[in-house]
């Protein structure tokens, strides 16, 4: 998966808007009933793609897709949707049932080939799948992503189709998270048709979820993409046969639309956030983001080798000024990974996470002081701009850091040249959990495979502590991801800054708004009063 910017936190905003909506029977004369409709603002990003190799892990996806696990709201623990179990007995190998009476939009039943097909065709690296990373514990990956040379094989050898209704997988390691790690968009079903055109398949894809596309999909230049309410979905359906989602590169535009009355619910953060909560009294819902805002460091920037400047540069951050006055108290200063929404954060396990300008000061003095201009870098936003400015400004004033310059790229920039170690100096980011756990956030911050890794961290004494906590027994998992996030954050490849909050306000037409765990309102609970 592309690694996560900001979901709904930030966003690129076209003028695209997706509709989804529900047939209704044609009345004599080919009048037809009136159908419930609301209409919902997201970011562009959402609708990037659609493929699950390629999803984005959004609402929209959950709305057209629905994978062998998800996770519940309440309790924070995966729960089987599309599986009728999941077995292991050594978090190797794991025997999976698939349920019976799922089909996908055009009627054909979901099987265990469905979920091998959709996985073979992520995980094979000439098809350069975004997703292609996540099934790095697979056992096969390897073979189908060599470092040098030609795969040699097409299928992931870990994942055996033992009959329609059964798969059997086998990782390369003990993974005890597995069912949490099954309800992400990526691990979602494919229809056949997926096989044979998969670039047609990703504009119009055909899915197995509570909504279905109907029209043309994501056609060049088009603004409008419908969808309907999947009448044969075997769970609870959607609760709006029409939903029209209109897409937003900035989210003050989103606002000033439901201010408008344009459309009925939008995910607000940032500065927007005070005046929302005066505007939509009632009708705001929190979403504490199951995320993480940092500044990571390069650490193939020799001004960065040493771990002391880079605990300079954490300690001489404000972070409570900056949550206070930037943020205007939506959100929590970074203590550690993550904050109290994901299961196992919340807690002071990040020691240079305190303001302390004169250990700031004596910690870069010992590392040999700092010369010379410094370049903070992040995807374009207007908020990030605003942060990094504060940043910058505390830099300047308690390490006396001069000749600093913020400089931005495009998500689909940035990102590359990261990996290709391009980037000269400090980056604000975003990382949201691909599931809720503190595990999710260390594997996909710290983890050397990992394409949300982007500092180069490499280290053998968390990849050790990180592999006991997979294969620790279900109650001793989460201290052991706790060791392997304290080593990470000891040694600092990168300094949490704060754990963001938004809220989702909705227009007076609807209710039953409550957010996905990635904070995107959940589109079928919508209800159209």
């Amino acid at each position: 998966m592309t690694p996560r910017t900001r979901r709904g936190w930030a966003g690129a905003l076209t003028a695209v808007t997706l509709t989804l909506t529900a047939c209704s029977p044609a009345q004599g004369g080919g009048a037809s009933t009136r159908v419930s409709s609301y209409s919902a603002g997201v970011t562009t990003y959402f609708l990037s793609h659609l493929l699950p190799g390629k999803a984005t892990g959004s609402n929209v996806d959950a709305a057209l897709f629905t994978p062998l696990t998800r996770v519940d709201p309440v309790s924070g623990e995966a729960v089987n949707a599309v599986a009728a179990a999941i077995d292991t007995t050594d978090n190797i190998t794991w025997t999976i049932g698939i349920r019976p009476g799922w089909t996908f939009h055009n009627g054909e039943p979901v099987t265990a080939q469905s979920f091998a097909d959709s996985w073979n065709a992520t995980a094979y690296g000439p098809n350069a799948y975004t997703n292609n990373f996540m099934f790095a514990p697979f056992k096969g990956y390897e073979e189908l992503n060599p470092a040098k040379g030609k795969p040699t094989g097409k299928t992931l050898s870990g994942v055996e189709v033992v009959d329609a209704k059964t798969l059997r997988v086998t990782l390369t390691r003990p993974l005890a998270l597995l069912p949490y790690i099954l309800a992400q968009a990526a691990f979602a079903p494919v229809p056949k048709a997926a096989l044979t055109d998969a670039d047609a398949f990703d504009r119009r894809p055909i899915g197995n979820g509570p909504y279905q596309v109907d029209g043309p999909g994501m056609v060049t230049g088009a603004t409008k993409l419908t969808l309907k309410r999947y009448e044969n979905y075997p769970e609870e359906k959607g609760q709006a046969e029409r939903i029209e989602l209109k897409s937003y590169q900035d989210e003050g535009a989103a606002y000033r639309d439901l201010s408008a009355g344009a459309i009925d619910v939008t995910l607000i953060t940032g500065n927007n956030l005070p005046t929302a909560a005066t505007q939509f009294k009632g009708r705001l819902v929190e979403v504490p983001f199951p995320a993480l805002l940092y500044l990571g460091f390069p650490t193939w920037d020799k001004r960065f080798s040493d771990v002391r400047v880079r605990q300079a540069f954490s300690h001489a951050i404000d972070r409570e000024t900056i949550v206070k006055t930037l943020l205007r108290g939506f959100g929590s200063p970074a203590k550690g990974l993550a904050g109290a929404a994901v299961p196992g954060g919340g807690e002071p396990d990040c020691a240079a996470c305190s303001h302390d300008p004169a250990k700031a000061k004596k910690l870069l003095a010992e590392a040999g002081g700092w010369s010379g201009p410094l370049k903070l870098w992040t995807f374009q936003d207007g908020l990030n701009n605003v942060i990094l400015e504060a940043v910058g400004n505390q830099l300047r004033t308690n390490l006396g850091v001069q000749g600093i310059t913020i400089q931005t790229q495009p998500v689909d920039q940035l990102y590359p040249n990261l990996k290709a170690k391009k980037i000269d100096g400090p980056v604000l980011l975003y990382m949201g959990a691909g599931y809720p756990h503190l595990y999710a956030l260390a594997d996909q911050l710290f983890t050397k495979t990992s394409a949300a890794n982007v500092t180069g961290y490499d280290s053998k004494d968390f990849a050790d502590l990180l592999g006991k906590a997979a294969k620790a027994p279900e109650e001793e998992v989460m201290a052991r991801t706790r060791e392997a996030t304290g080593q990470a954050l000891t040694d600092l490849p990168l300094t949490p800054l704060f754990q963001p909050t938004g809220a989702l306000a909705h227009s007076e037409r609807v209710s039953g708004v409550r957010p996905e765990f990635l904070g995107g309102v959940r589109l079928a609970a919508v209800k159209v009063r």
